[in-house]
């Protein structure tokens, strides 16, 4: 074989074994985050750690971003920080919205706001699974969360409408999922309690009407409680038939206002409701 040929030759070679390698090399960048995968599916959090920290340390700068961003919902697993979690979650959302582990992250997040008690953020990030995930296998779950978060507001009707769409949308084999979207919907019988904000109290009814106007003028849905033989107080109230959030949220902005309101309730019959 003359020169020419045999550099020809030496170059497919060296080709071939630079391709082998580079093949290794993302074998080994992937089985190492399946390895922290299936370590952190086993309760080993301390050697799924290590084995993101080297895959991290070896490949994270050239990984394609479904492999980053599979990369940065394992760190939100592995983390005992609930808010560094979230920042790893958030992270796949936004940065990673078009992999495969961004629906996962937003159902992980709407759950973190479940139990932080902050409710509303949850059905944020649980509406947004549905709306920008409409396919998604964990849609039906995420409604089971939206269900609760309602339920925990106070929002009945909102809790038992996802409640009942969980259970149209749920996989014939998920029996655990659909147990619990039927015990979300069991309540929906029971009654609710609705809220109003108590501005002041007077035992004249010429000074509760006064401050019922000026409310009104105010933008205020202000009314007056009549007084009775038992309760002889003319109550001035605003708002009628509210959840506790809406509640809360009118007397921040009476309070903003120079006032000094309270929150008042009373159960209500579902068949009730407005």
């Amino acid at each position: 074989m003359g020169g020419r040929g045999q550099f020809r030759l030496t170059v497919a070679v060296a080709a071939l074994v630079l391709a082998c390698a580079v093949e290794g090399a993302e074998a080994q960048d992937t089985s190492l985050l399946d390895r922290a995968e299936r370590l952190a599916d086993q309760g080993d959090a301390r050697a799924a750690r290590q084995a993101l920290s080297q895959w991290e340390a070896e490949a994270s700068g050239d990984a394609p971003l479904d492999e980053r961003a599979r990369a940065w919902f394992l760190a939100g697993r592995l983390t005992d920080d609930g808010a560094e979690a979230e920042l790893y979650y958030l992270r796949v959302v936004f940065d990673g919205s078009s992999s495969r582990y961004a629906d996962d992250a937003l159902l992980r997040l709407g759950q973190y706001k479940y139990a932080q008690a902050e409710y509303a953020k949850a059905i944020d990030y649980l509406g947004r699974l549905r709306r920008d995930y409409p396919t998604s296998e964990l849609a039906a779950e995420a409604l089971l969360w939206v269900s609760k978060s309602a339920g925990a507001l106070g929002d009945s009707e909102r809790a038992c409408a996802a409640a009942e769409q969980g259970l149209r949308e749920l996989a014939p084999t998920d029996s655990i999922l659909g147990r619990s979207l039927r015990d979300e919907r069991s309540r929906c019988g029971e009654s609710v309690r609705r809220y109003s904000v108590q501005v002041a109290a007077f035992q004249d009814v010429a000074a509760a009407q006064g401050l019922a106007r000026s409310l009104l003028n105010e933008g205020f849905d202000a009314w007056v409680l009549n007084a009775t033989e038992r309760d002889p107080l003319y109550r001035v109230r605003v708002g009628r038939g509210l959840i506790e959030a809406e509640a809360q949220a009118l007397a921040d902005r009476l309070v903003q206002a120079g006032h000094a309101p309270f929150l008042v309730s009373q159960s209500v019959p579902r068949s009730n409701e407005r």
